[in-house]
């Protein structure tokens, strides 16, 4: 499966370390609008779920959190 960055559209590569999210979601599976986890690491089972989030970057990730939530968003 090919993935790419969520926010530049990069493309991943085998032995690059990517970080994963899941929309609308508190995890795989589940559902709620408007909120996003992010999980802080790459899980490749996970990465093909349908409401991921790739990020090549904690930068790509952090501009994305703030381009689709905004100000009002936060992470544990």
């Amino acid at each position: 499966m090919e993935f790419l960055c969520s926010f530049c559209g990069k493309r991943k590569g085998d032995d690059q370390n990517w970080l994963l999210g899941f929309e609308g979601s508190g995890g795989p599976g589940k559902v709620m609008k408007y909120t996003i986890t992010l999980l802080g690491k790459w899980d490749e089972e996970l990465a093909g779920e349908v409401n991921a989030v790739h990020f090549c970057s904690t930068a790509c990730q952090n501009k994305y959190v703030g381009k689709e939530y905004g100000d009002d968003t936060w992470a544990e």
